[in-house]
């Protein structure tokens, strides 16, 4: 494994006269470390607008010139987790009544297609003297500040978290003055944020163990601009790694802010699960030949807007971290198998009613965790018995779960009879998400079962019932011009206005224009993602509204939602501009997946499993965890970005979340939603053996094995792409049409699908059902095969080797 984050070692240092790399000739500054409210800042201490012109900084400073930033090297001491005091390097020196140090500062312009993009070096020396509970850090200052800049931490702060906060406890739900209120604001449990209230503290300190990726980001709306830093993971000491901090502070008139990214981070507070607790965080003791090395890369680009800083992001976020590493370990026809089980396992056959249960109660929640959707990979095994259970399962919550408008309950109970759940069983609101992901899914399980040529199993009074969802969509679409938070299942009514919560609703309604040949439910879908396209993501820069356990923090979920819904466009209509917008999300969602191997202590559950943590998917900016896949899907709108693109960005994602998730898989087949190193919540574990396993992973691991091909090969180029855990390249090509070797290096036998086509056919819509024909091959454990693929695709032959 590469490590790339900075040491800390103890040599002296070798200061060179080069481009970038300063020669130390002047007089350190010599200053005190004060303990003073004005002092304790990340802001520069004179909060002047006039910028201090230091030679050591200048290639720096001159980068930084088109968004009025400037850049300060720093020493910061620490009481506890209190910052106390910084000192800032002037021509790479500084000094206090105990410590001398340096600062070396090398820069290199790096090429860029668009914008500029710079290395830079710092390496800091304690010269003389001693420093306790310090530290180092890279500050850039900003003077023409807005608060109407766009600030993104990946998976942590996305627009700032400029929002109404709610001292509330976990899934607790609103305020009752927030029903029916079509002023709602957005509103989150308390979190990391830039205060949306004037003239008060604004700061936001985090590290990289709260972060996808450990960077910050910015977009600048009246300069039409954006920054990007990135840097490593932390700096090592000993055989540890102590966590990079990045920190965020606006003046109180929020005319100038700073951004710092500092070595080792120490956080004030610690963000927990919910809210803050005290901070494990520490400034390191240093003695004299000390030293530490930060390595940056900054970007500062024109863009037109936020998708213009998220399409950049999607491209570097691993130049600095550097490529992962993911492991081969779990065949998809092996995760098939082992989830398939773990479903059967929430098989109820205990009463009159026969159903399957999406997760630990003996409810069938509806959508979102998966009820009504654990069925769909059931209904693919395409065999009597679990046809059988799948039709047991629609008849017990169809037409039951059906409201008086349409919409559906959240829930069946074990007596056949519908309710809500969660912080609202006895009201008439269901979360909108539940019932667009069930619309979306059901209509693929019709899809599923007239390409297995079994239409005749799809029963009246499920279409019925389905028929009446999307109907309710349009019409509190019609009515209300977007579908909220929550909806009144009795009346349609929006109960919680505002948020991307019914954003996979888009693509239930494309899939159900053409199963009931309604032209309306297409109109209205299109206008659905018009608006929140623009509404969500271009103008706030995040999707938010998919759980009912987190108010309306920003989230995954609804940025893979609204991404999947897009692409349902695509697929219906064949017109690209929804592919492009569906890619621009995946942009999006790409800032909650982990984009490289975080390093663990030592002792926690996956470092001692040496796990790869690249592809994990945060949950949200409440829920601070790493989790195995998006909630709940395959992802496999990633692939046909993909293959229609071949843009290599969306493959990579992909392969990195399928390759997470067997991270995830632990013996006897249980998975949870945790695989994470944030120290908020299950810091280094796969889950506890008190989380059981969980409903929504088991499905989501299956959909992937089953919706995205092992091996996809473009038989009239070179295009091939490995998604499954084996290797596989091209051997040679022929008038017959490609031999391919493929190698299994598992320790399972393996079936592993093959989606082989032309470039021209990538260029048309996949479709929902056409991976139930991808031809499979075999091979055993640890062998390889050579096989030879049709240039059609449709024929594939075993060669003897």
């Amino acid at each position: 494994m590469k490590f790339l984050f900075s040491k800390l070692a103890f040599s002296s240092p070798v200061i060179c006269l080069m481009l970038g790399c300063i020669l130390f000739g002047a007089e350190p500054v010599k200053a005190q470390f004060v303990n003073d409210p004005n002092i304790a800042t990340w802001l520069p201490g004179t909060q002047s607008k006039e910028v201090y012109a230091d030679p050591v900084n200048f290639a720096v400073d001159g980068f930084l010139k088109n968004l009025k930033g400037s850049f300060r090297p720093m020493v910061c001491r620490y009481d506890g987790s209190k910052l106390i005091g910084t000192l800032s390097f002037k021509s790479g020196k500084v000094e206090d009544n105990s410590s001398k140090w340096t600062c070396a500062v090398k820069s290199t312009e790096v090429p860029d297609e668009n914008g500029k993009a710079i290395d830079v070096t710092l390496t800091f020396k304690l010269v003389d003297g001693q420093a306790l509970s310090a530290g180092v850090a890279a500050a850039f200052d900003f003077t023409n500040w807005s608060v109407e800049n766009y600030v993104m931490i990946p998976a942590s702060v996305y627009n700032g978290n400029r929002n109404k906060i709610e001292h509330r406890g976990y899934c607790t739900g609103f305020d009752k003055e927030d029903f029916y209120n079509k002023d709602i604001p957005q509103i989150t449990t308390e979190l990391p944020q830039l205060s949306p209230i004037p003239d008060t503290v604004s700061k936001i300190e985090v590290s990289s163990c709260n972060a996808a990726t450990p960077a910050m980001c910015f977009f600048d709306n009246q300069s039409k601009r954006a920054f990007i830093v990135l840097t490593e993971q932390g700096i090592s000491k000993g055989d540890s790694v102590l966590d990079n901090g990045f920190m965020i502070e606006e003046s109180k008139d929020r005319s100038q802010a700073t951004l710092v990214v500092s070595a080792p981070g120490v956080r004030e507070r610690k963000p927990e699960f919910i809210g803050f607790g005290g901070s494990p965080d520490r400034g390191i003791d240093w003695k004299t030949g000390d030293e530490i090395t930060l390595r940056l890369r900054i970007y500062s680009f024109a863009t037109p807007d936020i998708p213009g800083l998220l399409e950049k992001f999607m491209t570097v976020r691993k130049v600095v971290t550097g490529p992962n590493n993911p492991r081969n370990l779990v065949p998809f026809s092996e995760v098939t198998n082992i989830m398939a089980k773990q479903i059967d396992k929430r098989w109820l056959d205990k009463s009159v009613y026969k159903y399957y249960r999406p997760e630990n109660s003996n409810k069938v929640c509806i959508g979102w965790i998966g009820g009504l959707m654990n069925t769909f990979p059931m209904l693919v095994l395409n065999d009597e018995l679990h046809r059988d259970r799948v039709t047991k399962t629609f008849d017990f919550a169809l037409p039951a779960v059906v409201g008086k408008s349409g919409y559906f309950l959240a829930a069946v109970n074990p007596d056949g009879k519908a309710s809500g759940r969660d912080w609202f069983p006895n009201q008439p609101i269901v979360l909108t998400r539940q019932n667009a992901d069930a619309l979306f899914w059901l209509i693929k399980q019709f899809m599923v079962l007239k390409a297995q040529g079994n239409v005749s199993a799809i029963k009246p009074e499920w279409e019925q019932s389905v028929r009446q969802l999307a109907q309710a969509f349009v019409d509190t679409w019609k009515k209300y011009g977007q579908w909220g938070n929550y909806v009144n299942h009795e009346t349609g009514e929006i109960a919680i206005y505002n948020s991307t919560s019914g954003a996979t609703a888009i693509g239930g309604l494309a899939l159900a224009s053409k199963w009931f040949n309604d032209p309306d439910f297409m109109s209205i879908a299109k206008g659905a993602a018009e608006y929140y396209y623009k509404q969500d993501f271009v103008q706030k820069g995040f999707t938010y509204g998919a759980c009912s356990d987190i108010l309306q923090n920003a989230d995954s979920e609804t940025a893979a939602g609204l991404m999947t819904a897009l692409m349902a466009l695509y697929e219906t209509t064949g017109n690209n501009r929804w592919l492009e917008m569906s890619r621009n999300l995946a942009n999006l969602a790409a800032t909650w997946v982990v984009s490289y191997d975080y390093v663990l202590p030592r002792a926690t559950e996956l470092a001692k499993l040496d796990a790869k943590l690249a592809g994990a998917v945060w949950a949200s900016t409440q829920n601070k965890h790493g989790a195995p896949g998006f909630c709940t899907s395959s992802g496999d709108p990633l692939f046909k970005i993909y293959r229609a693109t071949g843009d290599l960005r969306y493959a990579e994602l992909m392969r990195d979340i399928v390759h997470a998730y067997a991270e995830g898989i632990k013996p006897g087949g249980a998975i949870t939603e945790r695989l994470t190193y944030c120290d908020a919540d299950s810091r280094g574990t796969r889950g506890s053996d008190g989380f059981g396993s969980t409903g929504w992973n088991e499905l989501n691991g299956i959909l992937m094995a089953m919706e995205l091909p092992g091996i996809y090969l473009q038989t009239d180029n070179n295009r091939i792409y490995v998604y499954d855990a084996v290797g596989a390249r091209i051997v040679k090509r022929t008038e017959e049409g490609v031999v391919l070797s493929i190698t299994n290096p598992t320790r399972y036998d393996a079936k592993i699908s093959i989606l082989a086509e032309t470039m021209a056919d990538s260029k048309k819509p996949l479709g929902y059902t056409a991976f139930l024909n991808w031809p499979k091959v075999e091979i055993k454990a640890g062998t390889a095969g050579s096989f030879l693929i049709s240039n059609d695709g449709k024929m594939i032959k075993p060669l003897l080797n």
